[in-house]
């Protein structure tokens, strides 16, 4: 009579077993790929260059998972534009440059195929073309300085688009941190015709994961960051740290409601006409109303839903890299003795306000290996941000603000 009642034990044991087997699957880190757009390609001071790649978060990831992370590393000055700035005309070399590439000759391929200003759809839509420098398309020069090699130097060799290349790689490990300029464009530039739709956004990132899990890799999704809890946007609150005035002289001064948003160039604006008392004369599009902010957190919102979906479909493991900037924005990061904080001249962000430097870079290195750990139960080490952060212009730049511009008191 006990067998009817062991039967059933011993099935719920070994379905449970099955169950974790399928939650600790094996992690091969070999051969790691990513495909991203400038947060992972390592952007920050409003360019891509060496200083910043070499401690973009896939290089230090790699780092402590023992594994190779070729990229192209780009000399001087750097390449590219950002969003929310001038942009910068097509020369190149540029300014301490000789051959653009570090790394040349050029590495024969790259594992981080990340490329500044790309959208998801752009993963498809774009391959390099000659000639290499195109003096009218910053997007499409960075894309042959970054996807073109072999293709460019070499005949008859195929011209990839960023799925395909990662494809060719034969990857064990791919991360897909893609949707953070399908965002970060329309909110540095207050308009929101540049968002990317929704629905769209989801059947792309379906497609992509579909495609990158057929090789049999394991596919990592990052999810989207909202550019609101970086520094690019300052409260008018926190203007006053920032601007030589009292919070009320700043909000009658600029006609500012209490829950607007202040963009850099703003803030530099008003920095300067204060100091100044010249008139009160803000660039285009740079205060952010609570009506505007909304339509944004709606976005990220709706494509990271998308993303989940997706990663579920595919069979993909989702890494809320969100939740970590959200993390920053209300509680700030601890480096060794530095309290960072996600503050225009905080610490975490570069000088454009909405790339991390090397700090905020190993932060996200750190939380995405944290990630692998418990998902495969992996015991990759963790970066040292006490190490790092000593060094990081970013932190030496919020040190160097803190002396001049001490904080204002409540």
């Amino acid at each position: 009579m006990s067998i009817p009642r062991i039967f059933p034990v011993a099935l719920l044991f070994t379905a449970l077993a099955v169950s974790a087997g399928a939650q600790q699957r094996k992690l091969d880190p070999t051969t790691f790929v990513v495909i991203g757009e400038g947060l992972a390609a390592g952007m920050a001071d409003f360019s891509l260059k060496d200083v910043y790649q070499e401690k973009s978060f896939p290089a230090q990831m790699a780092g402590q998972m023992d594994v190779a992370m070729p990229q192209p590393v780009f000399e001087g000055s750097g390449v590219g534009n950002v969003p929310g700035f001038p942009p910068l005309p097509v020369r190149y070399p540029g300014p301490g440059q000789g051959s653009v590439r570090k790394d040349f000759p050029p590495q024969l391929f790259i594992f981080n195929l990340s490329v500044p200003g790309f959208r998801l759809s752009d993963s498809f839509a774009q391959r390099p073309s000659p000639p290499l420098i195109q003096a009218q398309d910053m997007q499409k020069t960075l894309t042959n300085l970054t996807l073109g090699f072999p293709a460019l130097i070499l005949p008859n060799k195929p011209l990839w688009n960023q799925l395909e290349y990662a494809q060719s790689m034969n990857p064990t490990l791919v991360m897909v941190a893609m949707g953070y300029f399908d965002v970060l464009d329309a909110a540095a530039n207050n308009d929101l015709t540049r968002l990317t739709d929704p629905a769209v956004f989801r059947t792309n990132y379906a497609s992509l994961l579909t495609n990158l899990s057929k090789s049999g890799s394991e596919v990592i999704a990052a999810t989207v960051p909202n550019p609101l809890d970086t520094g690019f946007f300052t409260t008018v609150q926190g203007a006053a740290r920032l601007v030589p005035a009292d919070v009320a002289t700043i909000t009658r001064r600029y006609s500012l409601r209490a829950d607007d948003l202040i963009t850099i160039p703003a803030l530099q604006a008003m920095a300067n006409q204060v100091r100044w008392n010249e008139p009160a004369q803000l660039p285009p599009n740079s205060i952010m109303s609570a009506a505007t902010q909304a339509a944004i957190t709606a976005n990220v919102t709706a494509l990271n839903a998308g993303i989940t979906a997706s990663a579920q479909a595919a069979g993909a493991k989702v890494y809320d890299l969100n939740a970590l900037f959200r993390r920053v924005r209300t509680s700030g990061l601890l480096a060794g003795k530095y309290a960072l904080t996600a503050d225009y001249l905080g610490g975490f962000y570069s000088l454009d306000g909405y790339y991390p430097a090397w700090t905020g870079n190993a932060a996200i290195a750190n939380d995405v290996l944290s990630f692998l750990n418990q998902t495969y139960g992996q015991t990759f080490p963790l970066i040292s941000l006490a190490a790092i952060s000593p060094n990081d212009p970013a932190v030496r730049h919020s040190l160097n603000f803190a002396r001049i511009v001490p904080p204002v008191e409540p």
